[in-house]
């Protein structure tokens, strides 16, 4: 028994006297649910008894728990909501990390070693310099790595943070509706669920009203679970066993309803009221995280990398081995024929160096910079979309961005502003004259009609929630300021009802007045494209008002009110003319809405359903009052937004629940689309591809295939070869229901598409997670899209994708999401950038270290020396190449393929290109350099040659026989000028050749935005004054001149370290290869010459923008 069981045995004994029901037995009732093969979670709960939750739980199922019970008891006994905050890494043990590494445990051995054996030597005044500065490399090493996971760690904890706040969710205490954060959820709190919340514990219904809860969260199945209170759950369950008997079949699990709801599951309809049974870690949320939760793995682009990295590490490996054998070959050799003596403690220290040298060849081979850059790229980046409104979830989503070519869009709030005005109204003037009139002219109309008003002001009051609030504002004087609260579309007309003179709150006041009178409330839902309320009136009768869209209403209309509130029988005729209205607004972009009503019979039921689950009130004999035309305004700049797309090769198609008229309107306005036949109707579209099945076992809807891991269910198209032929010819699908929308992402990536989402509702989840990337509105998403979600758009904008991806866009700004896509392929252009650089580096520095070691037992650079170059080309690389910052020409050319490998053919040619150059001016220097460097001053000490004292004296410690060099003068005259020279050009050669990185398409401007890259620029200057500052006084610890450079030595330095710069407009000439170019996505067909118009409206409109912020 541990801890935890022994601490709730003991609480279990000592409060048993005040709660009835063990943690256990609540646990075994949601697993009953869970693990149910018919029933058995009723049968649980109807033997039991509804009422002893109450009496046991210590709670009132009318009011809740009282704010003057014992909470601690409750919370010892039974668990709290709040989730303990992970531990993190000390920075003590973030150092242990670097220090396991077998590169750099080799270094330290070595280091030591060099260390012990200098001090011990010949020259001990400065024989131990050269260990100490490898162990001194090697704490600084360790330094970097640290701080840099630290940071990282800390940026992922912010960014959880973010992540954790939840919406809050409304809970009965006192009697009273608080609004209160999940995390103080308690078990015995009774909890009001709303369409849209996540449900933040275990619990048993009371009460609810059409309520279905998406559980896909937990199982993966799409399917709504219908959910009701024990009383009517066992109702239905004795029908399905009745219809089972009489015709012999066995009834799914899910046709009975369930009363059990599970944690971390969300509303996708209807209201509920519950009472809480598990919270925190018992509850089914908390148990599954507490198996699900470990670090943070790496992100594709890093896999990818690390997987680079090792194959570039066993080149380096073999290239180490290669050097180490010919050294200890050529010291035996020399041994074995007498050309060398033994001599101690300094061939000893010979050896050492050898090896030293060896492995640090492999160290710099090694790139753990790629993952290391990867990590500064994202967190760079992560933080600079979130001020284009682009709040990252999950940061794959940054790097999966980039090679979106596909994005499926909503309508409402992303293409459009969300603002919705009403401009028309519809409504029937005489038995067949039916009329639609502009706003201007309702108020005289209904001035007129003043019956006809007040039903259709009844009708819309109660069949909306939306209102305006209307508050004092003290900054203001006191100064009356309104509110918009609810949905928009709702709110259009609400605010038609407000302009009547004297009614402003009249809409209030009815609502308030029926608040008691409600029988029933059918929510709605995209499958029915409509909601009902049923009302007790005044007069006793019942009335029913339906309010959705006019094509799902008036087919079930049988009669029509008109003005003079005459009600005449509709046929098909009027149905015609009726539609015919609605299409004349539609073709004017605007959205439709129709309401209707009827009077019920005294004994007519309200509760029954038809085989689809539907309300059987709103489909029949009811009396049609009028439709409604709502505009709502494309998003200013979604236009250039989508031209970006279009540019960039990525194909924009809208998914919207609106009719495709008004669909078709407002994608021509916007130019997705300009042909009609090229909008489809998602029950047609969902009819010919025939949805979703499991690819695995074939199967529509539920299968026993896994929801999660390696081997979980994969969704495919069920007639893919008709999705192949028509989703090309689909630029709007319309009248879609978040299944469609499923369907179509499903069949894209089944295609190859990499496919970014747009989605704000609970049912989107399914469609977000299967995206490739899931952009969730920031404002008008609720909860679970946006956990759904890898992306948040935190203003709505498209434009904000077009700069990222799985993202929360924080201004629901399709403007944001173009943003979103420029920032996907910066990040992969950074980390390009990177890999040009370091690549180049590794085989120059490897190729010299390798041939010097073997020809003169010499490297060109010493050990310290290396790994002073390797921090050069991976932490400060890392910071100035990988946080540039993207620009829109990353627009210009197609959409990163996921597949290819990510160097390039172009990239190729400069890295092999420049180290070609460096390498021959190096072996150059390595081996001439004596006729090359002058020395600038007569100075004996220097040079042991006064004939040629105009020159350095060679520095090679040997020469290609084997015999002495330099080697005697090396402990009188200190580290040669000669191999300062090799060692101070080859850092510039590095200097210079990040600025020729920063471009990697044969680009001829290789300086353009520098301006702007501040990091880049700080890098550059911190690198030169740290290797000047190393040059001058780095003397025997760096293995440089202890005299340091004259002016005039510098100066020939920094010329022969900007060569690769020029050499750069050499490889310009080579004729490119592997360079793609893409041309503007076709959409449009006919409309190419209103889309080249787009074009050149545009480019105006971009140089405008230029002018503008220049002045």
């Amino acid at each position: 028994m541990d801890k935890n069981d022994a601490s709730r045995t003991l609480v279990s004994a000592t409060t048993r006297r005040n709660f009835g029901n063990t943690v256990e037995s609540l646990i075994d009732l949601v697993e009953t649910y869970l693990k149910r093969d018919f029933s058995e979670d009723i049968d649980k709960l109807r033997k039991e008894g509804i009422e002893c939750y109450q009496e046991n739980l210590k709670t009132n199922f009318d009011k809740g728990l009282s704010s003057s019970d014992e909470f601690e008891s409750r919370i010892e006994f039974y668990g709290s909501n709040k989730k303990p905050e992970p531990e993190l890494d000390s920075f003590c043990k973030l150092c242990l990390e670097p220090l396991s590494d077998k590169i750099n445990i080799v270094l330290l051995i070595l280091g030591v070693a060099s260390l012990i054996i200098g001090a011990a030597g010949e020259h001990p005044e400065y024989g131990w310099v050269e260990g100490f500065a490898i162990l001194l490399v090697v704490f600084i090493i360790v330094m970097v790595s640290s701080t840099m996971n630290y940071s990282k760690q800390n940026k992922f904890r912010e960014l959880q943070q973010i992540h954790k706040n939840r919406a809050g969710i409304s809970i009965l205490r006192d009697g009273e509706k608080n609004f209160l954060h999940p995390e103080e959820v308690l078990v015995g709190d009774i909890v009001m669920l709303a369409t849209g919340d996540i449900i933040p514990c275990d619990g048993i219904v009371l009460q609810s009203h059409s309520l279905l809860v998406n559980e896909a969260a937990l199982t993966g199945e799409n399917d709504l679970m219908h959910k009701e209170d024990l009383k009517h759950c066992n109702k239905i369950r004795r029908q399905m066993l009745k219809v089972a008997k009489e015709n012999d079949m066995t009834p799914n699990k899910h046709d009975i309803p369930s009363p059990i709801v599970i944690s971390g599951t969300s509303v996708a309809q209807g209201t509920a009221k519950i009472v809480s049974i598990a919270v925190g870690p018992n509850s089914k949320e908390g148990r599954i995280s507490e198996l699900a939760e470990q670090e943070v793995g790496n992100t594709p682009l890093e896999e990818k990398l690390d997987d680079v990295a090792d194959k570039i590490s066993l080149i380096g490996l073999g290239a180490g081995l290669f050097a180490l054998v010919g050294l200890y070959l050529r010291f035996f050799i020399r041994l074995g024929m007498e050309e060398y003596e033994w001599e101690g403690k300094s061939s000893i220290t010979e050896l050492i160096g050898y090896f030293l040298l060896a492995f640090t060849v492999i160290a710099v081979a090694i790139p753990e910079g790629l993952p290391l850059a990867v990590t500064i790229c994202l967190a760079y980046s992560v933080k600079k979309m979130q001020k284009d409104n682009n709040l990252v979830k999950k940061l794959p989503a940054c790097e999966t961005m980039g090679g979106v070519d596909m994005i499926c869009s909503d309508k409402t709030g992303t293409l459009t502003q969300n603002m919705m005005v009403l401009k028309r109204f519809g409504c029937f003037f005489g038995r067949n004259d039916i009329k639609a009139l502009d706003e201007e002219k309702l108020h005289k109309l209904f001035a007129r009609s003043h019956d006809f008003f007040n039903l259709l002001k009844e009708g819309v009051s109660l069949c909306t929630e939306a209102r305006v609030e209307a508050k004092e504002n003290p900054a203001d004087n006191g100064a009356i300021v309104e509110k918009d609260v609810g949905s928009q579309t709702e709110l259009a007309v609400i605010k038609m009802l407000r302009k009547i003179p004297d009614k402003n709150d009249d809409y209030l006041n009815i609502r308030k007045n029926f608040e008691e009178s409600i029988l029933k409330i059918n929510p709605f839902s995209s499958e029915r494209k409509k909601s009902s309320i049923i009302v007790e009136r005044p007069d006793g009768t019942k009335r029913v008002y339906v309010i959705g869209a006019p094509d799902f209403i008036i087919k079930h209309c049988s009669h029509g009110i008109d003005l003079e509130m005459n009600i005449h029988s509709v046929g098909e005729e009027e149905q015609l003319n009726f539609i015919g209205i609605q299409e004349d607004m539609a073709k004017f972009g605007l959205r439709t809405l129709s309401i209707a009503f009827r009077d019920l019979e005294s004994d007519e039921p309200i509760d029954e359903v038809n085989q689809k689950g539907h309300p059987v009130l709103e489909s029949k004999d009811l009396v049609v009052i009028g439709v409604f035309g709502i505009y709502d305004p494309p998003r200013p700049g979604v236009d250039i937004a989508i031209a970006k797309c279009n540019r960039a090769g990525i194909r924009v198609r809208m998914v919207t629940g609106d009719n495709a008229k008004t669909a078709e309107a407002i994608a021509h306005e916007i130019n997705i689309t300009s042909d009609f036949s090229r909008v489809m109707e998602g029950p047609k579209f969902n009819d010919l591809v025939g949805g979703v099945m499991c690819s695995e076992c074939t199967t529509e809807k539920v299968c026993e295939c896994p929801r999660q891991g390696k081997d979980a269910r994969e969704d495919v198209v069920k007639n893919f070869e008709v999705f192949k032929e028509i989703i090309e010819s689909i630029d709007v699908l319309a009248r879609s229901a978040p299944e469609d929308k499923y369907t179509m992402v499903t069949g894209l990536k089944q295609m190859g598409h990499v496919v970014a989402v747009t989605g704000d509702g609970t049912n989107d989840a399914p469609a977000l997670r299967k995206a490739n990337v899931g952009f969730a509105m920031g404002i008008a998403g609720t909860e679970y899209a946006r956990q759904a979600a890898d992306i948040i758009l935190v203003d709505d904008n498209f434009g904000s994708i077009v700069k990222a991806a799985d993202i929360i866009l924080v201004d629901d700004n399709f403007g944001s999401i173009v943003k979103a896509a420029v920032w996907g392929r910066g990040i992969y252009d950074n980390i390009q950038k990177f890999i040009q650089f370091q690549l180049t580096v590794n085989v120059v520095a490897v190729i010299c270290a390798i041939v010097g070691a073997i020809t003169i037992q010499q490297s060109a650079l010493t050990a310290v020396q290396m790994l002073w170059v390797n921090m050069i080309m991976d932490s400060m690389a890392s910071l100035a190449l990988a946080t540039e910052e993207p620009t829109e020409e990353v627009l210009d050319r197609k959409p990163n393929d996921p597949n290819e490998f990510i160097a390039t053919p172009l990239m190729f040619k400069h890295i092999f290109g420049q180290a070609i150059c460096m390498i021959a001016l190096i072996f150059a220097f390595m081996y001439d350099g004596e006729n090359i460097f002058r020395e600038f001053e007569d100075n004996d000490k220097i040079c042991r040659n006064p004939d040629n004292h105009d020159f350095v004296c060679s520095g090679r410690l040997y020469k290609i026989d084997s015999g002495d060099d330099y080697k005697e003068f090396l402990y009188d005259l200190g580290p040669s000028r000669h191999f300062t020279y090799i060692f101070n050009i080859f850092v510039w050669f590095q200097i210079f050749n990040e600025f020729n990185a920063r471009r990697i398409r044969d680009e001829i401007n290789f300086l353009q935005g520098i301006t702007k890259s501040a990091m880049f620029i700080s890098v550059f200057f911190i690198t030169a004054a740290v290797q000047i500052l190393i040059v001058e006084v780095g003397s025997w610890a760096f293995f440089v001149s202890k005299y340091g450079m004259t002016v005039e030595q510098w100066f020939t330095c920094i010329a022969w370290g900007l060569v690769p710069i020029p050499f750069r407009f050499f490889l310009l000439l080579i004729p490119g290869f592997g360079k793609k170019k893409i041309k503007a996505l076709k959409v449009y067909n006919s409309f190419d010459k209103q889309y080249s118009w787009w074009k050149c409206k545009e480019k105006v409109f971009i140089k405008l923008q230029v002018l503008i912020s220049r002045s």
